[in-house]
């Protein structure tokens, strides 16, 4: 039978989904884009232009933002945000966890919006249907940006991918071929932090599930943000000498340059000065030196 011809034109305008994600006062959006831009630093730049140019030449591109706290990911986000909105069009802004969503500018968590199975597998697809209302949503996004991607199991991100190529097939069939279905898409995160929980699993197990083993990442071009914005202060700051050498053993525990190993388990040792060495409450003396 011959493939229907997906017009855009004919696209539900009662869809309610599509008005809730293009009610926003396009004029305040560009004005705070002018500011935002104006914000960014050299590297935030490099990042948010070629990300931004991918959007515009729709060359449906597949990046990865790999950061660490206090680097401006969440402020890039915002800004390719106000970007996109503000030309009347549609980012659909997930995060893999309720509270990193808070975070982002019409932020839902990817279960939500994707509709992914909580008991996922690896032939699973997400609950989307052709001619939906989500469907059509899909359709019309110019982007899709999941936040804290690291700490899911690689079967969501291709389950997405096998929903996306089906659904974006209907407007396009070469789609069918094209990694999540010819959508640009921006993961972020840091592998330093949470990764996938395996109940009992072993390390290989872990490794095995995480986003980097799967066939989606030989598609991901590597961004990267090195500069913790939260140290570049110019006024004197007390506590900044404090907080710097905080930021760098934290980054020292994360690439494994602090600790050893010990019959196969990791130790690391904990600055003194983090440490709570007598209590009799314990609780109320967390609360006291937090």
């Amino acid at each position: 039978m011959p493939m229907p011809v997906y017009n855009e034109e004919e696209v539900d305008q009662n869809n309610r989904l599509i008005c809730d994600k293009m009610r926003y006062n396009r004029r305040a959006l560009a004005v705070e884009h002018q500011q935002l831009v104006g914000n960014l630093i050299d590297e935030q730049k490099t990042v948010y232009e070629k990300i931004i140019t991918a959007v515009n030449e729709n060359e449906g591109e597949f990046f990865f933002l790999y950061d660490f706290g206090g680097t401006g990911k969440t402020f890039i986000w915002n800004t390719l945000s106000t970007a996109i909105r503000s030309k009347g069009e549609i980012v659909l802004t997930v995060a893999s966890s309720g509270i990193a969503s808070l975070l982002l500018p019409g932020g839902r968590t990817t279960h939500s919006r994707f509709v992914i199975p909580l008991n996922i597998i690896e032939d699973s697809t997400c609950n989307i249907k052709q001619g939906t209302p989500l469907a059509n949503l899909i359709i019309k996004t110019k982007l899709i940006i999941w936040d804290e991607a690291p700490m899911m199991h690689r079967y969501c991100f291709e389950t997405l991918d096998k929903s996306l190529r089906d659904i974006l097939s209907f407007k396009d069939s070469s789609n069918s071929q094209r990694p999540s279905g010819g959508e640009t898409v921006v993961f972020g995160g840091d592998f330093r932090k949470i990764l996938p929980v395996i109940p009992k699993g072993t390390r290989q197990n872990i490794v095995n599930a995480t986003l980097n083993s799967s066939y989606l990442w030989s598609h991901c071009q590597l961004l990267q943000l090195t500069k913790n914005m939260r140290l570049q202060g110019t006024a004197i700051d007390p506590d900044l000498d404090e907080l710097r050498d905080f930021a760098n053993w934290i980054l020292a525990v994360g690439d494994g340059r602090i600790g050893s190993s010990v019959d196969g388990i990791e130790k690391v040792p904990i600055p003194k000065d983090l440490l709570i060495n007598e209590s009799i409450h314990p609780i109320s003396s967390i609360v006291e030196r937090a």
